[in-house]
């Protein structure tokens, strides 16, 4: 019984909450505004909030192992947020928060020594956190200045940067490339190790060096909005709303998730909020915080609802809401680095 009843009550959730839209509704056809716009401008007017692509931008450095060779590893877990001025590169920045006891060297023993209070200490200081400030112009490239928190010590540093090109991937997503390069002194962060790791050798290099080498290449990507969404049950949600607008709607999901289990339904969190973030891109910032909002409730253990409600308050103009839908994100998730950068415009009142 059990095996014949879940296929029909998986097309009858189906049904109840995506039926009532026509099937001939035309892809391009837009919603209509549940009210009028305020006229406030919008926090982040010219900017786009693209995410690293941490898969194909690796956070990676090496070392001097006794002026010999070098040990390489990197920070396997991490998140990136960087708001783009493609008219103006100087008007962008970048938010990163990386999670330290994700650090590797690719080898066991070296790795578990190094997540001691003896170097990284990464249950006293679990994230290391990187706010750009400035970024100008030099020469043929471009030089970031901001700021660093690491090991419980924040210094100011300077990246050196180059902007290498943007393109449309095969599954129309927008991809923006850049690289660079850092050299940090693990001293200036109090990163000092057992004395045995610092004494000179024959060579006169310490066992352990003090510069460490950053290569960065970095790849964001942002999510463009489209007629029809690649996902079939968030293309139907986002017809669904075309055809009947967001508010019904919202109805009719909160009253059959009170009784649904969340592997029954369809339109689960992520597609609540690939539609949220296509309606704020198609111009429609109300009816997508409307649906940030329903995520919010839905899935109240998650930020990924507040940070978007900030990014809808932050579109229509309204830098309280904004304020505090991206401090709650944050509270939340302290690596919510969308909801990082929404905070920091939303409390700046300036780009840069």
């Amino acid at each position: 019984m059990r095996a014949t009843r879940r296929p029909a009550l998986v097309l009858l959730l189906l049904a109840a909450v995506l039926a009532a839209a026509p099937v001939a509704v035309s892809a391009a056809k837009t919603p209509k505004p549940s009210r009028a716009a305020p006229p406030a401008k919008s926090l982040l007017e010219g900017l786009e909030l693209c995410q690293v692509d941490a898969a194909h931008s690796p956070i990676e450095f090496s070392i001097s192992w006794m002026g010999l060779s070098r040990v390489r590893g990197a920070f396997a877990d991490y998140a990136a947020t960087l708001a783009i001025d493609r008219a103006d590169l100087t008007r962008s920045s970048v938010t990163l928060v990386i999670r330290t006891k994700s650090l590797t060297t690719f080898n066991e023993r070296r790795d578990k020594d190094l997540k001691t209070a003896d170097w990284f200490d990464v249950e006293k200081f679990p994230t290391a956190v990187f706010t750009s400030r400035e970024i100008v112009k030099q020469g043929d490239g471009y030089l970031m200045r901001g700021s660093l928190s690491l090991h419980g010590v924040s210094k100011e540093i300077e990246i050196p940067f180059s902007f290498v090109g943007r393109l449309r991937d095969p599954f129309g997503e927008e991809r923006t490339g850049f690289e660079g390069h850092v050299a940090l002194n693990r001293k200036d962060y109090g990163i000092v190790g057992p004395a045995r790791y610092n004494a000179l050798l024959e060579l006169g290099k310490a066992m352990v060096g003090e510069d460490v080498d950053l290569p960065l290449s970095i790849e964001a990507f942002r999510s463009t909005p489209k007629d029809t969404l690649q996902d079939r049950a968030a293309d139907s949600l986002w017809r669904t709303i075309l055809a009947r607008g967001v508010a019904p709607v919202a109805k009719d999901y909160r009253a059959l998730r009170s009784t649904t289990a969340d592997s029954l339904l369809p339109v689960n969190e992520p597609r609540l909020n690939a539609v949220g973030y296509q309606l704020v891109d198609r111009g429609h910032a109300l009816d997508g915080l409307e649906v940030f909002r329903l995520q919010a409730e839905m899935y109240p253990q998650s930020a990924s609802g507040l940070a978007g409600m900030a990014y809808a308050y932050a579109n229509l103009g309204d830098r309280e809401n904004a304020d505090a839908s991206a401090e709650k994100a944050v509270a939340m998730n302290p690596s919510a680095t969308r909801a990082l950068e929404i905070l920091r415009r939303a409390r700046a009142g300036a780009v840069n």
